[in-house]
């Protein structure tokens, strides 16, 4: 798929962060923009989730775990409550299988004397790790690094038994085998470089999820269309173009398509979810 470089000044350098978000990390930057989201996250406290550092030898493990029902979270498609204030890299955003039906998965089982575990062994170097249970006992992971976030569903044997455990990665649902497996591959990407030693490449459609969050950004600041396109395009751009070509109408679709998925689209669009904007995760 083609990819390409993009101009940009102070203002669009700031969302260059974005470049290597996989589609669960898109939506929680639509969702987060979202003002009735942000009334129903600012009803939470920082108390409603207990935090701890596991007791692991050779990784710094961040254990989050729900002190009180979730149900305005799970509204959104959310395990918790996150803050919104967080972009998707920093944001512990962890979403329900039912939002979200391709998200890694792994089997965890007992690991028996003297074996090993290549995900365990791969993973606890080159990324940071945030563990978290749900109300119902059902573990996620995030894994964070090289610029990237990926979230993992674990089953099978808790991964807080004081026993070692294995873990496998799995597809469980032959219907959805090809997204799974390219979430899996897009989970990779948390194993590389220095994200910080690379220019942002773009696609075509990571452009348009960037220019949408843009957009949405200068409409927070009551910018018209027009002053939009100043920002994505350049005032010489627009002044040249904005009457004669079909900037006007691009500009348009772009804001409207960034509000459809700010305002429940990220759920069926980018998270794959069968939910829709009008039906409730949980």
């Amino acid at each position: 798929m083609k990819t390409y470089e993009l101009k940009t000044d102070e203002t669009l350098k700031k969302y260059n962060y974005l470049w290597r978000m996989s589609r669960d990390r898109w939506a929680w930057e639509y969702l987060r923009r979202n003002k009735d989201f942000r009334k129903d996250a600012a009803l939470h406290s920082s108390d409603d989730i207990s935090e701890m550092t596991a007791p692991c030898r050779n990784a710094n493990i961040r254990l989050l775990r729900s002190r009180v029902p979730q149900k305005l979270a799970a509204r959104w498609g959310l395990v918790f409550m996150p803050d919104p204030s967080l972009n998707g890299i920093d944001a512990d955003a962890v979403w329900l299988k039912t939002a979200f039906p391709d998200q890694v998965e792994v089997n965890c089982t007992p690991r028996a004397e003297g074996q090993t575990c290549d995900i365990w062994d791969r993973t606890v170097p080159h990324t940071k790790i945030t563990h978290v249970t749900d109300r119902a006992q059902r573990e996620f992971l995030l894994l964070r690094g090289n610029g990237c976030v990926t979230q993992v569903r674990c089953t099978g044997q808790t991964l807080l038994s004081l026993e070692p455990i294995r873990m496998k990665l799995q597809i469980s649902d032959m219907e959805t085998y090809e997204q799974k497996l390219k979430a899996q591959k897009e989970g990779m990407r948390i194993f590389g470089n220095d994200p910080e030693a690379e220019t942002p490449v773009w696609r075509k459609r990571t452009q348009i999820l960037r220019d949408g969050l843009i957009a949405l950004d200068c409409l927070e600041l009551g910018m018209t269309h027009r002053e939009i396109a100043v920002v994505l395009y350049g005032k010489a751009a627009v002044d040249s173009e904005w009457g004669v070509t079909s900037m006007k109408s691009t500009t348009r679709y772009l804001v409207n398509k960034a509000k459809a998925l700010r305002d429940g689209g990220y759920l069926v669009e980018l998270l794959g979810s069968q939910l829709g904007p009008n039906v409730l995760a949980a």
